[in-house]
């Protein structure tokens, strides 16, 4: 294990927040945390993560949070793009980075080298979890962008169980991958994504529309008719069911954004605090941390 940095961060008036990762500073946070970094073996290759953790010690009932960065994007980047930090530096969660091979996962039929090269990130992802949860103590919870959302769908239908939850950010599974049992999963999009529709005959190349999928995960989880949840502010129209085997199913749709990660401006609420707040089984979502 090799330290990387301490953030031990003074906030001036004028400055937000800070987060440092990988050696960059992101106006993002105030609190503290430490950054570090792993590797393991699974298979013929060596798998790289980072951890973020708060400088106190958690209890055993706050949550991992595992992301998985979009295509071409390293650590860095994506932790930026996220702003899901502040929830570490506010000492309520610890999240862990795993890098994509060649910056890109192989979620069944896609995407980019992981693809190419036939890497087993199902592989990966199951022995992270247990290398980071040892025995599944704590809630362990997933979270993809792009291309790292449609290999979140990928552990769903392939390795479930293995994590608690997922939110998956603008993407969709893989032909053939069918989340088949209740799942508490949530789905972020926005109407006008250029890539994953918000429903069919939009313009865009991927299938299936999100409210495909959503209809998909309801019937898969016998889920209520009726929402449990309902919420509109801002940019975000909020919809929850409530499921079978105590599983839940989210949809949050943004007006707007393509097929980008929604950030706190100007797209209030941001996505974090869609995804935190429905991992926190919240009746509202609140802002992010500061």
């Amino acid at each position: 294990m090799i330290v990387k940095m301490v953030h031990a961060i003074v906030a001036l008036a004028a400055v937000a927040a800070a987060i440092f990762t990988g050696g960059q500073v992101y106006h993002l946070a105030t609190r503290q945390s430490v950054t570090t970094t792993h590797s393991m073996q699974v298979g013929d290759l060596t798998r790289l993560y980072e951890e973020i953790t708060p400088v106190a010690q958690l209890p055993k009932s706050a949550p991992i949070i595992v992301v998985l960065a979009g295509i071409s994007a390293p650590i860095p980047n994506e932790v930026a793009r996220d702003y899901l930090v502040p929830y570490a530096n506010a000492d309520k969660a610890e999240l862990v980075y795993p890098a994509g091979y060649r910056e890109s996962w192989n979620a069944g039929g896609c995407c980019g080298y992981a693809y190419y090269d036939n890497v087993d990130d199902v592989a990966f992802l199951t022995a992270l979890a247990a290398k980071i949860d040892p025995g599944h103590a704590r809630p362990l919870y997933l979270v993809g962008y792009s291309n790292g959302g449609r290999m979140a769908y990928r552990m769903a239908c392939s390795a479930p169980g293995v994590y608690d939850a997922y939110a998956v950010v603008k993407a969709d599974p893989q032909p053939g991958c069918v989340v088949s049992k209740p799942t508490t999963i949530l789905q972020v999009a926005s109407k006008d994504d250029n890539a994953v529709p918000y429903e069919p005959g939009d313009d865009a190349k991927e299938t299936p529309a999100a409210t495909v999928q959503i209809a998909r995960l309801r019937s898969a989880g016998a889920c209520a008719t009726a929402p449990v949840d309902t919420d509109q502010s801002g940019w975000l129209t909020y919809t929850e069911w409530g499921c079978s085997d105590d599983t839940r199913v989210g949809f949050a749709v943004y007006a707007a954004g393509v097929h980008a990660f929604p950030p706190p401006e100007p797209y209030e609420p941001a996505a974090a605090a869609v995804i935190w707040s429905f991992f926190e089984n919240a009746k509202t979502i609140s802002a992010l941390p500061t």
